[in-house]
């Protein structure tokens, strides 16, 4: 069950040997002339855009809201359906390699988004090469049934088997072994500055952050109804389960700090299921041998939506609280409501964002976290899949929910866009929109 496991834009989980995305797995060193004839020319326009100053300005932008300072909402995308979004063969890749159609894929995406649906995106003038890490996991497999409507869809529906079903079977948790090929890591640099080199500063790149989601990882394990079964009728061996499972986490934590593979996510890059992490309030840093107590942590608990705030206490936020503290800025959240427990959350010391789902009575979030944090705000997706597109409902939505929080620090952010139809511009409607909405809040 061994994984390669690298930084990307995705999250990497320390207690699995799962990565998100495995297309930053290693990959074999193999290009044309031809492919690097196409991918000059994409870092050629990519430059032209990460160059430009209202990247540096929007950046500050960012910074300022999440340094809980007076600026208006920014607004961003994430976890889209990339297989229903080409246009004019904007996206359609044109080298021959696994290798060189990442990079592609990389620049073309990046493009694309920023000429159609630019929103608060920043670009970096940089490109990044991944450390090839591999995570040996946690000793027990998650297995698990999957239903998929779209073929072409990564987004599927999961039936989990149950493999922690008495004490004894916690044993088989354990924790993961990291090591970081440095050979295959010093290689892949090599090949990312032979094709980008003089276009493009290229930097090797730690992991940036962890998706960290212990009840989650709990519930593939343990199973859906047998989880909210336990935690009233077997509690006892739900936190056993937590404690081994944390453990395994924080254990892979520690090598992952002590052998230089964390890079600084002080920048453009993804915060928990919100947007970037911008802030005077830590260290810019390097893209490797950072320490986590110079960066963003984030955790959530979305299985726990509907259990009462002391239960969520109890079972979660006890074992992510330690995880989370170890950071020098924590996320918390993501699709759950945390607007009823907030009184939980503000035992986490350095919490910096909270997550506002669909799910959440945006109002009484407003009231309870005020400027003390920053709301993430995630406006729901089922826009995209009806049969037209309603922008004048999206508008009243989003205008709605901003005005509500016009006293808080927001990002608003659209995500889990499983299905537009085929249709992309539904999706850059929708940027156009909330846009136009946070600025007119300035």
């Amino acid at each position: 069950m061994a994984t390669n496991m690298t930084s990307h834009e995705a999250f990497d989980s320390p207690g699995t040997s799962v990565s998100n995305d495995s297309a930053y797995m290693f990959l074999p060193v193999e290009y044309t002339k031809e492919d690097i004839k196409v991918i000059r020319e994409l870092a050629a326009v990519y430059m032209e855009y990460a160059t430009l100053p209202v990247q540096k300005e929007t950046a500050d932008l960012w910074g300022r809201v999440n340094d809980l300072k007076s600026a208006r909402p920014v607004a961003w995308h994430n976890e889209l359906p990339w297989h229903e979004m080409n246009v004019e063969d904007e996206l359609t890749l044109r080298t021959s390699s696994p290798f060189a159609r990442r990079i592609e894929e990389e620049l073309r995406r990046r493009i694309y988004m920023w000429k159609h649906m630019p929103g608060d995106m920043v670009l970096e003038p940089v490109f990044y090469s991944p450390m090839i890490i591999e995570n040996s996991g946690m000793g027990i497999a998650i297995t698990e049934e999957t239903l998929s409507s779209d073929a072409n869809n990564n987004i599927v529906s999961h039936k989990f088997i149950p493999q922690i079903v008495t004490m004894e079977d916690t044993e088989k948790i354990v924790t993961p072994k990291v090591t970081l090929d440095k050979e295959k890591t010093q290689a892949t640099f090599a090949a990312y500055q032979e094709i980008l080199g003089d276009m493009i500063p290229v930097e090797i790149r730690g992991i940036q952050g962890f998706w960290f989601a212990p009840v989650d990882d709990l519930v593939q394990l343990m199973g859906t109804n047998e989880l909210l079964l336990n935690v009233v009728m077997e509690p006892e061996l739900v936190h056993a389960s937590m404690r081994k499972i944390v453990d395994a986490y924080m254990g892979a934590l520690d090598q992952y700090e002590a052998l230089g593979c964390m890079g600084s996510n002080n920048l453009n890059y993804r915060i928990g299921s919100g947007a970037y992490g911008y802030t005077s309030q830590l260290p810019r840093g390097t893209m490797s041998g950072m320490k986590c107590a110079d960066m963003w942590g984030a955790a959530a608990s979305q299985f726990f939506t509907s259990v009462s705030p002391r239960m969520h206490d109890e079972f979660s936020i006890a074992y992510e609280k330690p995880w989370l503290e170890r950071f020098g800025l924590s996320y918390y959240g993501c699709c759950e409501r945390l607007d009823i427990k907030i009184d939980q959350l503000k035992q986490i010391k350095n919490l910096r964002k909270i997550s506002c789902s669909p799910w959440s009575d945006t109002a009484h979030m407003a009231e309870v976290v005020g400027r003390d944090y920053v709301v993430s705000l995630k406006t729901s997706p089922a826009c995209f899949a009806r049969d037209t597109f309603d922008e004048d409902a999206v508008r009243r939505d989003v205008e709605e929910k901003l005005k509500l929080l016009k006293n808080c620090n927001v990002e608003i952010i659209i995500k889990d866009v499983s299905t537009i139809r085929y249709d992309p511009q539904r999706l850059w409607k929708w940027v156009e929109i909330v846009s136009g909405l946070c600025k007119n809040m300035d």
